[in-house]
């Protein structure tokens, strides 16, 4: 497995600014200079600075949140390929006329999706797929511009604290990651083979579920100082850190789950076609190329990913549900209670929602219900980070 992730990565640093260098370059000039920005002491802040910060962090939540969901519509209609090029200024204005249409439709004839797989696209049709991945890349566009500008806003005001500022810079440097990993991966799927590789997509919907749990976390932050709601339970406090590592490594699993479309594979439960240990774990022989590259004959990774995702699954459930005795009476904080309450539920969804799922891919990936299941995730990463939150006091 190490060296599966060590070769993964050089795949993935290989080439990753051989297409786009000037316009990263602006994007880092402009973050750079925002962390410049920052002030070096400590102010503590007010009720009002709060309160619209906490705003401003809400509403980044909620676009992070839309844009994984508009991320899965994207992947599951086919559309990711649809655009060639990672254009940061100019690709935010879409085709205005025929002719411009002709030209961004003739680039796609070009990728190894149209001429493997598409060859009977009509321009209709192409432009219901651009649409997709045109909404995605502005969205993207349109979350940076509401930090940035919220950030300049709140640093000239003062209201930002050296604490904050910090984290906000991480922020703002992990969102450069999270639009290069996803070029990378497009990138992926415009040279030889007309699928994204599974590994690079899990990545970068990984990351964007780092900045989500992130976003969620200083919202708590400003919201809900710890020295008026945290509380200190060490055994607890583990278990939280515990229970998140096993939330994204289940995570990181359904993304090359969906990458390598293991789904179809095996459309049944609780049982796997017929058995609780398919026999392809055995009697076909390793290998992980499928994993790297998508490969619709990779039976033996499709079978290895739904196996081992499936588990995970139930031991996220039994977990969690154990974990809420072990959080109940802890405090008498309404908002924390609810969201203990929340726990068992939020997993018990998303398991059932992850059933239903696999059960309706017979022949292909059903949007909704692939799209739901990715929405339950994010409620559910933003669950455990909302507890996790509250255990970080220190003994007093």
């Amino acid at each position: 497995m190490s060296g599966l992730f060590i070769y993964t990565l050089s795949q993935l640093l290989r080439r990753p600014f051989l297409m786009c260098d000037a316009q990263f370059s602006s994007y880092t000039f402009i973050y750079g200079s925002a962390i410049l920005c920052l002030p070096r002491q400590i102010n503590i802040m007010s009720p009002s600075a709060r309160k619209w910060i906490g705003l401003w962090l809400i509403a980044g939540c909620i676009m992070v949140f839309a844009q994984v969901i508009i991320g899965g519509v994207t992947r599951l209609t086919g559309s990711g390929l649809s655009i060639t090029k990672w254009d940061i200024v100019v690709g935010a204005i879409p085709p205005l006329t025929e002719s411009s249409w002709a030209v961004e439709f003739t680039k796609y004839q070009q990728t190894p999706q149209y001429q493997q797989i598409n060859q009977d696209m009509s321009l209709s049709e192409f432009k219901f797929i651009y649409f997709w991945e045109f909404f995605h890349r502005n969205n993207a566009r349109l979350i940076g511009f509401v930090f940035f500008i919220g950030l300049g806003i709140f640093v000239l005001k003062g209201w930002v604290n050296k604490d904050l500022a910090l984290r906000l810079a991480f922020t703002l440097i992990w969102g450069v990651l999270i639009a290069t990993l996803g070029w990378i991966m497009v990138a992926s799927g415009l040279e030889d083979r007309p699928y994204v590789s599974p590994i690079k997509l899990s990545i970068h919907l990984t990351t964007a579920l780092i900045i989500l749990a992130n976003l969620v976390w200083l919202t708590l932050y400003v919201m809900r100082d710890r020295k008026d709601y945290g509380i200190y339970a060490p055994k607890q406090k583990r278990m939280a850190l515990a229970v998140m590592i096993l939330l994204f490594i289940q995570l990181f699993l359904g993304g090359i789950l969906s990458g390598t479309k293991a789904g179809l594979a095996y459309p049944t439960w609780p049982d796997m076609n017929g058995q609780w240990v398919p026999s392809a774990l055995t009697s076909m022989p390793v290998r992980w190329e499928g994993i790297l590259y998508y490969d619709a004959g990779a039976h033996w990774e499709q079978t290895l990913i739904q196996f081992v995702h499936r588990c995970t699954a139930y031991i996220l459930v039994i977990v969690i549900i154990w974990f809420f005795f072990q959080l109940r009476g802890l405090s008498r904080d309404r908002v924390f209670n609810t969201g203990v309450k929340l726990f068992p539920l939020a997993v018990l969804l998303q398991a059932t929602i992850g059933v239903i799922t696999v059960l309706h891919c017979v022949g292909h990936v059903p949007v909704f219900w692939g799209v739901l299941h990715q929405a339950g995730a994010m409620l559910l990463l933003t669950n455990t980070t909302f507890i996790y939150y509250h255990l970080q006091a220190s003994k007093s």
